[in-house]
């Protein structure tokens, strides 16, 4: 059920990144105005658009949905019944789970903030290929000559070349980004497209001249959000799901030992120990998260959640007035003797 869980989570990344795509398609394909439409093909757009938002939305609800068959299993597995001491805390217990609900709406408002800036970048790589378009269908034509070809060494910065052409009787000099692929030499001639209320916005029939500042605010916070949406989605859910959790089996006080993998594999977390009051004990690994902890020995805690669903708790330290919520995943179900735990 956890696997199917995660298959739902990658089909709705799949389905965010889809919708985005083809909401900025759509808005070119309608706003640029020398582009038809074939027959069918704006239908076919919001059929993809309609289908690939259910997807999203479907199985982000599919991910977070409970589990009936852990759910159902006492919840032993992972924590000792409710003792005298699980209460009694220097801080409000109940008000750290509803902590937990605000660190979730916290994350969608992440994984929001990324989605909205890869539609951004894609409706600006669209607009930018539609102003070239555009000026090369109703811009000026005129004999340029190349001045001087720029190569950079090591592909460092972006491939250009200066041209010198006339327009409106004066003579102009410009450089012209190469993203055509093909190669030029001085004196050579090309064709010059221009825009005549702004000669300075140039291009060639072969050449774009794509600015390279806005390319960059483009491209460069595009690839972050398509790689940090989906780890913000897959946040999103797993707090959703945690904070469910815990307030279902509530807190128990326990002593948590964190310390590194002895396998020191990197990409996996730290190893948390756990000693129950009731000397039972259970072996939890740090989940990826932004609210990981430091190596500690012995500290006071509490935890609570199931499985792969936990949260260790500490308490205030000496310098942070609130207490971390650490999200935890069980690597084993809980032992009822802390020694056989750390044999």
């Amino acid at each position: 059920m956890r696997g199917t869980s995660r298959w739902w989570l990658v089909a709705a990344v799949l389905g965010v990144l889809v919708f985005a795509v083809f909401t900025a398609g759509t808005a070119w394909s309608l706003l640029y105005p020398r582009y038809v439409l074939e027959d069918g093909e704006l239908a076919a757009d919001f059929a993809v658009l309609a289908g690939s938002l259910s997807l999203a939305v479907f199985g982000v609800f599919r991910a977070s949905r409970p589990d009936g068959r852990v759910s159902a299993r006492a919840d032993r597995r992972w924590l000792p019944p409710r003792g005298k001491h699980d209460g009694q805390a220097a801080l409000d217990l109940d008000a750290e789970i509803r902590r937990l609900r605000g660190t979730g709406v916290r994350a969608w408002g992440f994984a929001g903030c990324w989605f909205v800036v890869l539609v951004g970048c894609v409706v600006g790589m669209v607009r930018m290929e539609a102003s070239a378009e555009t000026l090369l269908a109703t811009g000026a034509r005129t004999a340029g000559e190349v001045l001087s070809v720029d190569d950079p060494v090591s592909g460092r910065g972006a491939s250009s070349m200066r041209v010198r052409y006339a327009a409106g009787g004066t003579s102009w000099t410009a450089e012209i980004v190469r993203n055509s692929g093909r190669s030029y030499s001085p004196g050579e001639s090309v064709t010059v497209v221009y825009d005549p209320a702004d000669p300075d916005d140039v291009r060639t029939t072969e050449e774009q001249n794509d600015n390279q500042a806005l390319v960059g605010f483009s491209v460069v916070p595009g690839i972050l959000a398509v790689v940090c949406l989906p780890f913000a989605l897959v946040a999103a859910v797993a707090w959703r799901r945690r904070h469910r959790e815990v307030r279902r089996t509530g807190w128990r006080a326990a002593e948590v030992t964190v310390v590194p993998d002895p396998a020191r594999r990197s990409r996996r977390g730290p190893v948390v120990l756990v000693r129950y009051r009731d000397g039972s004990g259970i072996r939890l690994r740090q989940a990826m998260s932004t609210h990981g902890c430091g190596l500690v020995r012995e500290a006071p805690a509490w935890v609570g959640g199931t499985g792969r669903d936990m949260v260790v708790l500490f308490p205030h330290g000496r310098w942070r007035q609130r207490p971390n919520a650490m999200p935890a995943v069980a690597e084993s179900e809980r032992v009822r003797r802390w020694s056989d735990l750390v044999r």
